[in-house]
């Protein structure tokens, strides 16, 4: 089958924009990308005039801004580099075409997660540099790619056996000066004014909220893709609102977009040890985008010597567990305390009310009253420390598609492992013979080997 000179090798596989397809042409293969929607309408006299006139300038202007977006990242890259954008567009049965040529030695997404985890620091660095400097010859086009995400910023192995970054899929991309009418992106990674700008309908209000979506708002997503490459997870929102509570003990996932327009904060992985990266992706994810850095800034401080972003270091916060105040019957859990980011617990007094200190790694700290422990499950009273659990293996939160390894689990220490949810996201609880426990996320229980895909 021929398709405008391109041969198709492959099946036609549905995909979120439409259908894809490998085509070869000239010897060399293509990604071919059918878009669903719109479709140029066709004069059969079944529509009326206004309606196709309506439907046409709809297909037109989105061929119009594909083309348009096409042709200007076509003038800053070329064959072989870090910005894949399709070679060609044309249009079949109604339907929008762009025709890209596949890229080899991409990673695929099944194993993308497993591949990050065992790369080291030093080459992650060379991955966000060749992400930051993609997305900054983007920006210098004014053009705001709009759905950064992990699947979105290719792994790939080059001929030489290194791993590189490649940025691709600019289906949601718009002008800075030219709104999209709709927000088409993936919403893990929505920035905070996206999400406002996606909610808002009434015309005027959306208008007003589009004046802050700018080359920021692919700031913030690449910000989370950085806490992935460095941990193997998205930053966690803490300190949630009741509302955002009620959500998250029903399983649904808080997104940090929301969890920051909601008022929460979020907590950078603990595994992110660089004062360096903590301060380039904690700026990065700033809720004001005005205070984000720009993509040329986000690499001179890549760049920048580790030693330099060192020279200063913070004030190291103190470390340890106090003991309780005596008239506190309680034990704290040091493991879900350690996982919330928190490095020391102190006693402490507020308005003669004892309780706790908990502090961070940054020094700041959060007092907590006994009966908040209790209630977060910081801390358990006397009568409730758990004796040894019971020994047993839950079964995979569905959605995972995954099994667990029992003899790796027994090899590290654990004697039970119990489905969890923390900050909206399902993992598992790995639980120890003293009763203490481990959250981990399902990426993360492959990286360790502890279970793997089915």
């Amino acid at each position: 089958m021929k398709v405008h000179g391109y041969e198709i090798i492959s099946e036609w596989k549905n995909s979120q924009c439409g259908q894809t397809a490998i085509g070869k042409k000239g010897g060399v293969k293509y990604f071919i990308k059918k878009y669903q929607t719109p479709v140029e309408p066709i004069d059969n006299k079944t529509l009326d005039k206004k309606t196709f006139a309506h439907n046409k300038a709809l297909f037109d202007k989105f061929v119009s801004t594909r083309q348009r977006i096409n042709t200007a990242i076509r003038a800053i890259t070329g064959a072989g580099g870090n910005i894949i954008i399709p070679s060609e567009e044309f249009i079949l049965d109604n339907h929008y075409v762009e025709a890209a040529e596949l890229v080899d030695g991409v990673v695929p997404d099944d194993e993308l997660e497993s591949v990050l985890g065992k790369l080291s620091v030093d080459v992650k660095k060379l991955l966000m540099q060749t992400a930051a400097g993609a997305l900054q010859s983007v920006h210098t086009k004014h053009i705001i790619h709009s759905d950064l995400k992990l699947k979105n910023v290719l792994l790939v192995k080059n001929s030489a056996g290194n791993y590189v970054a490649k940025l691709i899929d600019f289906d949601s991309s718009y002008f800075r000066d030219e709104k999209p009418d709709e927000v088409v992106g993936t919403i893990d990674y929505y920035s905070p004014e996206l999400g406002v700008y996606a909610d808002i309908e009434d015309e005027e209000e959306r208008a007003e909220a589009g004046k802050k979506l700018t080359e920021k708002s692919d700031i913030f997503s690449l910000g989370l893709i950085f806490h992935f490459y460095l941990s193997g997870e998205l930053p966690k929102p803490v300190e949630l609102t009741e509302k955002l509570r009620k959500r998250a003990e029903k399983g649904k996932i808080i997104y940090c977009w929301v969890a920051l327009n909601s008022g929460c904060s979020l907590k950078l992985s603990p595994a992110i040890k660089s004062p360096k990266y903590i301060s380039l992706i904690n700026d990065m994810l700033n809720i004001d985008p005005e205070k984000r850095p720009t993509a040329i800034e986000v690499l001179k401080r890549l760049r920048e010597d580790e030693k330099a972003a060192e020279e200063a270091p913070p004030v190291p916060a103190p470390e340890g567990f106090c003991e309780p105040w005596e008239e506190h019957t309680i034990s704290f859990d040091e493991e879900r305390i350690k996982s919330r980011g928190f490095v020391s617990v102190l006693r402490d007094k507020m308005s003669d009310i004892k309780g706790y200190k908990f502090v961070k790694p940054d020094s700041s700290s959060k007092f907590f009253k006994e009966k908040d422990l209790i209630a977060m499950k910081y801390a358990v009273t006397h009568k409730d420390t758990p004796k040894e659990p019971e020994r047993g293996i839950a079964e995979p939160w569905e959605e995972h598609d995954i099994t667990f390894d029992e003899e790796v689990i027994k090899a590290k220490g654990f004697v039970r492992v119990e489905r969890d949810t923390l900050g909206g996201v399902r993992g598992y609880r790995f639980i120890r013979p003293d009763g203490t426990g481990q959250f981990l996320r399902v990426e993360m229980v492959i990286v360790q080997k502890l279970g793997k895909k089915k």
